[in-house]
């Protein structure tokens, strides 16, 4: 009883994602010949740390420190600053 070779599996080819959009904007400016940050520094982190501007808030990636725009609350780290 000879046995052949197994069959290979036919598989459809995926589409492709199109990339994503990586600009951010500027992250900073020269003015005066300064340079000026357009990203405001986390207060616990201290500097150095850039805190993420989304619509509605500012919020630190290192500590998670959340504050909101609005408003101008508080939510402070669930957990320690590394």
């Amino acid at each position: 009883m000879a046995r052949g070779a197994k069959r290979k599996v036919k598989t459809k080819a995926k589409q492709q994602k199109p990339p994503r959009n990586r600009n951010k904007g500027p992250l900073w400016v020269i003015e005066g010949g300064k340079i000026v940050r357009s990203r405001e520094t986390c207060p616990k982190c201290g500097p150095g740390n850039f805190m993420a501007d989304h619509y509605d808030r500012q919020h630190c990636g290192r500590c998670g420190y959340t504050m909101f725009k609005k408003t101008g609350k508080v939510i402070p780290a669930k957990h320690k600053a590394r």
